[in-house]
C-alpha cells in the first residue's frame, strides 16, 4: 500500500501543481480552470509555444551547476578529498571466458542499426527508403537491446563465464518489463515541466503507433544500466573504490522531513516549471528510497551508514555511461540545417529523435543534443533505475539478484 501511495504521489502531485499554475495564470475562476489545449498531446513535436523556456537565463544557476559538476567529478576521480580511505584490494585470478554469442549478436544489431540510420539521415521523407521501412522507424529496439547484450558479453568474458543474460535471463526480462513503466513515468512528468525534451520528427508515424513504440523501446532503457553495473563490478579497483567513506545515518525526523520536502518538490515542479523542473529528476528516486527504508526493504542506501558508498556511486555512474551512448546514437541519426529564415530543418527516419529545451543551460556548450551540464541529471536517474526495480520486485515477490551489492556473487553482502 505504501509503495503504491508513493507512486500515486509521483503521478498526482506534479499534475496538481501544474493545475494551480494554470489556475493562477489563466485569469479564470478556479472552478473553470483546465489545462491548456494540447497539454497532454503525445508525442510533443515542438517547443512549448506557450512558453519558450530556452529564453530563461541565469548566471547564478549556471555557476551553481558548474560547481556541482566540478565537485561530482572530483568525488569520482579523487574520493580521498571527500574523506574516503584506501581499501585493500583482493585480487582474484579469473580465467576469462570466450566472448559469448549473444554479445556478438548484440554488436551486429547495434552497429547494423546505427549504419542504417546514418545512411538514411539525409534522405528526405518523400523519398522511398529501402525495405523494410519499419526497421528505420523502430530502430531503437535493436539499438538499446543490442547495447545491453554487447555489455553483458563483456561481463561474461571478464567474470569467467557469469553474466545476467547467461545466469539470470528471466530477471533481465523482468527488468525490461519494469523499465517500460519506469521510463514512461518520466515521459508523463515531462509534460508538467513544459516539455524539457521533445520529438521534432514524431509525426513520421501516427500518435498511437508512437505511443506503442515509446512503450516497447523503453523496455531496453533500464537493463543497460544493470549491465553496466555488473561490468563495473568486474574491475577490482573500481568495485571497492568508494567502500570506506564517511558514515552517514539519518535520524527518523530527518527522513520524515525529506519525505515532506520531496512531496512539496513534486507539487512545486508543476507550479514553477521553469525554475524547479530539475526536481522531477531527483524526487522520484528520493521518495522511493525513503519508502523502502521506512518499510525495512533492502536498498543500496543501506550501506551508507557503514561508510560504503560504492553501490550508490557506481550505479549513479551507470546511467551517465548509458547517457553518453544514447545521446551519441540520437545525435548521429539525424542531419540538421539552419534555413536562411533561422528555422531548423531536421531530417531523420527515426521518430524518437529528441531535442532539448532546458531553462538556464540551453545556450551553454552541448555534447551531442544535451547541454553538457545537463548530464548531471543522469546520475540520480541511474540510482532511480535500481530503486524502481527493487520496488517492483518487492511488489511482485520476485527474488531478485539486485537485493545485494554484487548481483553475480553467491555470498552475502559484506560491509
Amino acid at each position: 500500500i505504501w509503495l503504491f501511495l508513493t507512486m500515486a504521489a509521483i503521478v498526482i502531485l506534479p499534475a496538481l501543481g501544474s493545475w494551480f499554475y494554470y489556475a493562477i495564470h489563466s485569469g479564470k475562476p478556479w472552478a473553470q480552470t483546465s489545462f491548456r489545449p494540447g497539454f497532454f498531446d503525445y508525442p510533443m513535436t515542438e517547443i512549448d509555444q506557450y512558453n519558450v523556456k530556452s529564453n530563461y537565463h541565469s548566471t547564478v544557476a549556471i555557476v551553481i551547476l558548474c560547481i556541482a559538476f566540478l565537485l561530482v567529478s572530483i568525488l569520482y576521480f579523487y574520493p580521498r578529498l571527500f574523506g574516503f580511505k584506501k581499501v585493500p584490494i583482493e585480487i582474484k585470478t579469473v580465467n576469462k571466458a570466450p566472448y559469448p554469442w549473444w554479445g556478438w549478436f548484440g554488436l551486429i544489431i547495434y552497429l547494423g542499426s546505427e549504419y542504417l540510420l546514418w545512411r538514411s539521415r539525409t534522405v528526405p521523407y518523400e523519398t522511398e527508403l529501402p525495405h523494410p521501412e519499419w526497421l528505420y522507424h523502430w530502430s531503437d529496439i535493436p539499438l538499446f537491446w543490442g547495447l545491453a547484450l554487447l555489455i553483458d558479453g563483456f561481463v561474461y568474458r571478464r567474470s569467467g563465464g557469469k553474466s545476467l543474460v547467461r545466469n539470470y535471463p528471466f530477471e533481465v526480462v523482468g527488468i525490461g518489463v519494469a523499465s517500460m513503466g519506469g521510463w514512461m513515468l518520466f515521459e508523463y512528468l515531462n509534460m508538467f515541466v513544459k516539455d524539457n525534451w521533445y520529438y521534432p520528427c514524431g509525426h513520421i508515424i501516427g500518435d498511437q503507433q508512437f505511443l506503442l513504440y515509446a512503450i516497447v523501446i523503453s523496455s531496453g532503457l533500464l537493463p543497460i544500466a544493470f549491465m553496466f553495473y555488473t561490468w563495473f563490478n568486474t574491475f577490482p579497483n573500481l568495485k571497492v573504490k568508494y567502500n570506506n567513506g564517511i558514515k552517514i545515518t539519518f535520524p527518523g525526523w530527518l527522513k520524515n522531513a525529506l519525505i515532506v520536502i520531496s512531496l512539496v518538490g513534486l507539487v512545486s515542479a508543476g507550479l514553477f516549471p521553469n525554475f524547479l523542473f530539475f526536481s522531477l529528476w531527483i524526487t522520484p528516486a528520493l521518495l522511493v528510497a525513503l519508502a523502502l527504508d521506512k518499510l525495512g526493504i533492502w536498498s543500496p542506501f543501506k550501506f551508507i551508514g557503514e561508510g560504503n558508498w560504492s553501490p550508490v556511486l557506481l550505479f549513479a555512474l551507470t546511467y551517465l555511461a548509458t547517457g553518453l551512448f544514447l545521446e551519441g546514437e540520437n545525435y548521429f541519426q539525424a542531419s540538421q540545417t539552419v534555413n536562411p529564415d533561422g528555422a531548423l530543418t531536421v531530417i531523420t527516419h527515426q521518430p524518437a529523435f529528441w531535442k532539448y529545451d532546458l531553462p538556464f543551460i540551453n545556450d551553454t556548450p552541448h555534447l551531442f543534443e544535451m547541454p553538457l551540464l545537463g548530464f548531471l541529471g543522469y546520475l540520480p536517474f541511474g540510482v532511480y533505475c535500481w530503486l524502481w526495480w527493487i520496488m517492483w520486485a518487492t511488489l511482485l515477490n520476485v527474488k531478485s539478484r539486485f537485493f545485494q551489492i554484487d548481483p553475480l556473487s553467491d555470498t552475502p553482502d559484506k560491509v
